[in-house]
């Protein structure tokens, strides 16, 4: 059974989403909304997240909504490192506010501000140490940031760690878009 979940994936340029009503960030939210409230039914406590913009803020918003079903879901936010997100445009960084607080637990692996890579790599080693499993919407075929985390996760495994690993394609994602508005 998982009971911590790490949930991560593309940022909001990757995937081409440059305003909050992009019609893709619902799609994204949707599906994101099924696949927790099914871990949620299989005993699913915590997701945690980083606050990349992308995929980790929209997982917010969905657990938000899994809320509002009655589901007992928690959302956790872990920042790599202070000052995370200070240097970004302010309306980013006014929803990284508004998706900080809606979380039920925020707090940083590093007390100082960016300093190197290694806090990068002190935050994956802390959410791989801290989850049972990873949900990660990203496609192999077509890289990006979301590349190291799941070679991370992919290591861990290969390492002899009880960790499943779900991923999300293109292909998927498409499927539950078809779907949505096909019905």
């Amino acid at each position: 059974m998982i009971k911590n979940l790490w949930v991560t994936g593309y940022r909001s340029y990757e995937l081409g989403i440059f305003k909050d009503d992009d019609p893709k960030v619902k799609v994204i939210q949707g599906f994101f909304e099924q696949r927790i409230i099914n871990y949620a039914e299989d005993g699913t406590e915590w997701i945690l997240t980083g606050a990349q913009m992308g995929v980790e803020q929209i997982i917010g918003k969905a657990v938000q909504e899994v809320k509002k079903k009655g589901y007992n879901i928690k959302h956790a936010v872990m920042l790599p490192f202070d000052e995370f997100g200070n240097k970004w445009n302010e309306n980013n960084q006014r929803l990284l506010n508004v998706f900080l607080r809606n979380a039920d637990y925020v707090n940083k692996t590093s007390n100082m501000s960016y300093h190197n890579a290694r806090q990068l790599q002190d935050w994956q080693n802390f959410m791989l140490k801290h989850t049972d499993g990873a949900l990660i919407f990203y496609d192999p075929d077509n890289g990006g940031k979301p590349k190291y985390d799941y070679e991370a996760m992919k290591s861990y495994q290969d390492r002899g760690n009880d960790y499943q690993l779900e991923l999300i394609d293109f292909d998927s994602m498409q499927d539950f878009a078809n779907m949505l508005y096909d019905s």
